[in-house]
Parts: C-alpha cells; sequence; structure tokens
C-alpha cells in the first residue's frame, strides 16, 4: 500500500515513468495475483470500466503497492458505460481516499469546478487530460489546452492524439521540446503510437501508459516492456 506522505510530488512530475491501466473487469479481477512493482511504476484505475465493480476497485487500489492514478473517463473522450457527470463525481470522490493522482479532463474541469480543489485538499495531484481520437490537432490549439488546465490547478496536463503522420507526431514532440514548459504526459495513438510513446518519453513525458493485461487502444506497449525500453533509452 502506497502512503500519501510517503510521496516526493517533485519525483513523481519530474521521473519519467510507465503507467499500467486496469482498463476491464477482468484485469481487475487479476489484479491481486500481479506483481504491480514488477509490471509499472503507477496503476492507473479507469473505474469508468467497471463502475458496478467500484467497491472491489476501491479495495484493490486501497492495497496497491504502486502509486494509484485514479481515471473515470468522460464517454466523448473514451470513456466507458456512458456515465453522467454526476456519476463520474460520485465515483472521482468515492476513490479520492486511496489515490495519489486523479484524472479529470480538461473539458470536464468547469462541469466539475470542486473536485479539483478536494483532489488538492486530500494531497491527490491532478493530472488535467485531452484526447483526440480522429487526429492531431495543431500546436496552438494544445498550448491553449494545456494552459486551461494548468490555469484551473491541474499539477500536469496530459495529451494523447492520433497520429497519421510524421507531421503529427512533431507537433506532439514539439510540447516537450518547449522551454519552461510544465510537466506533461504525452502519447501518440494508431499505427505511430509505439514510436510515439519511446520518443516522447525519452522527450520527458512523464507518465506514458502501457496495458497490464490486454490494450486498450491501438499504439500501446505492455506496461512492463515499456518501462524497460524507457530505461534502457
Amino acid at each position: 500500500m502506497v502512503n500519501h506522505s510517503a510521496l516526493d510530488k517533485s519525483s513523481i512530475l519530474s521521473v519519467v515513468k510507465a503507467a499500467g491501466s486496469v482498463a476491464d473487469g477482468e484485469t481487475l479481477r487479476r489484479l491481486p495475483e500481479m506483481d504491480l512493482p514488477a509490471l509499472c511504476d503507477v496503476v492507473e484505475f479507469r473505474v469508468d470500466t467497471w463502475p458496478e465493480r467500484a467497491e472491489e476497485g476501491l479495495e484493490q487500489a486501497r492495497q496497491a503497492a504502486v502509486p494509484v492514478l485514479v481515471t473515470v473517463r468522460r464517454p466523448e473522450e473514451g470513456g466507458q458505460n456512458d456515465l453522467s457527470t454526476a456519476d463520474r463525481l460520485r465515483l472521482a470522490r468515492m476513490f479520492l481516499p486511496a489515490a495519489q493522482m486523479l484524472d479529470v479532463e480538461i473539458a470536464s474541469l468547469e462541469e466539475m469546478p470542486g473536485l479539483v480543489q478536494e483532489a488538492r485538499a486530500a494531497g491527490v495531484m491532478v493530472v488535467a487530460s485531452w484526447h483526440d481520437f480522429s487526429g492531431t490537432p495543431s500546436l496552438e490549439v494544445l498550448r491553449r489546452k494545456r494552459d486551461a488546465g494548468m490555469a484551473a490547478g491541474a499539477d500536469m496536463v496530459k495529451f494523447a492524439a492520433t497520429l497519421h503522420s510524421a507531421a503529427d507526431m512533431a507537433t506532439l514532440a514539439a510540447l516537450l521540446e518547449e522551454p519552461d514548459h510544465p510537466p506533461l504526459s504525452v502519447m501518440g495513438m494508431g499505427v505511430l503510437g509505439r514510436i510515439s510513446r519511446l520518443l516522447f518519453a525519452q522527450l520527458g513525458s512523464v507518465l506514458n501508459y502501457g496495458w497490464l493485461d490486454r490494450p486498450t487502444v491501438p499504439g500501446q506497449w505492455p506496461a512492463a516492456r515499456l518501462r524497460e525500453l524507457i530505461r534502457e533509452l
């Protein structure tokens, strides 16, 4: 079990890490059998994928041997089970006592105005996220979203975009190469996803997501292999 007081926020936000996602009910069922410290640096609990098993998931989160990132994804950005804002807010609050990090979409910040403040008051780091499953927007659009997330009180901003070309990859890479940028987690999806995740980790992407049991989006590595490659690089 990870204790809030044992975490060094600066190290979480500055050291490149591999995150493994618990993104389906079968992975949640098998989680007690997994040696998480051997598989990933951070474990993401995708609560929206198994809301009916939230109590079981909460117990697993409390016992996790690595830092816990809680995500209750909005339907418009890949969330499952068509959860309402009220349901997502309830589940996020339910998991706060077991979390070291909380993912809140930039688009949800206005829908959940008090959640960021509640998380920060509880010592939970906030990841403001944005996802594009069709393409990669311009660098200027990404900058605006990044700045909006940080202005709302986030500790880190996460971007996941679909890559169709090397130019798309270069757009995301440019965010990580800007001077004095805030902590960022940047990843590509699609046919160039795997290559991009190694590149972006090399450029300083703080959280780099992989799967524990099965992929959740095209372009993911197994979390353990991703971590191994990041360390080699």
